[in-house]
């Protein structure tokens, strides 16, 4: 009863995350508990509990008497975010390189062909662009073999797939970023570690840079 109690709140958590992360609960948005648990046929105490870990991830806050709400875009956030992004990614990208099995980077071409045959017209591109970008880079972390990089990473790639989505880019800018991404499993291929980790770094300050040209 308690594994069946546990997927269930699992399953809420990953939805609200989502919906999040891809704007459609927005940001500085109110979450109300009562909407939120009629929606989703929960208690308040599970709901309460994947508030405390949606906020551990950095995507909601939770304020004393004034309600729980979605987190607004900061700029010292946005720096401090990359800052680590960077270096981190960079790390996995240089280990992925030294254990990627030959199936492993057929499955990275894939993606990136998958990427490169979405309909940017869509309404459902971005969305579907950001499922493959994000399949790519847990790929290179699950091959880096690394769980504590792991753990700190993921929460450090939601964070700014939110911006992304909060400053309303388009699905050919989001498209762009897979040229990097080819450049990487070029690298990743030929067993270039170094190369690996210097693209995958200059693809998140890439990232970083188009998020701060639509705010300035």
């Amino acid at each position: 009863m308690g594994t069946i109690h546990m997927t269930f709140k699992q399953k809420i958590y990953e939805s609200l995350k989502r919906r999040i992360i891809t704007n459609d609960l927005h940001a500085g948005q109110q979450l109300y508990e009562k909407e939120l648990m009629r929606e989703y046929g929960i208690g308040r105490t599970p709901l309460r509990e994947i508030f405390h870990e949606l906020q551990r991830d950095g995507l909601i806050e939770i304020l004393p008497k004034l309600g729980t709400k979605v987190v607004s875009m900061d700029l010292k956030m946005l720096r401090e975010t990359v800052q680590l992004r960077k270096e981190l990614e960079g790390l996995a990208a240089e280990l992925a390189t030294r254990n990627i099995a030959p199936n492993q980077l057929d499955e990275f071409r894939q993606l990136l062909m998958d990427a490169e045959n979405i309909d940017t017209s869509d309404s459902e591109a971005l969305i579907t662009m950001s499922e493959i970008d994000g399949k790519i880079h847990e790929m290179i972390y699950s091959i880096a073999g690394n769980d504590q990089l792991i753990h700190i990473i993921r929460t450090l790639l939601d964070k700014m797939t939110m911006y992304w989505f909060q400053v309303g880019f388009s699905a050919s800018e989001f498209q762009e970023q897979f040229e990097e991404l080819e450049l990487l499993y070029n690298a990743m291929s030929n067993g270039d570690s170094s190369e690996a980790k210097n693209i995958m770094k200059r693809h998140i300050d890439h990232f970083a840079e188009l998020i701060k040209k639509h705010i300035f």
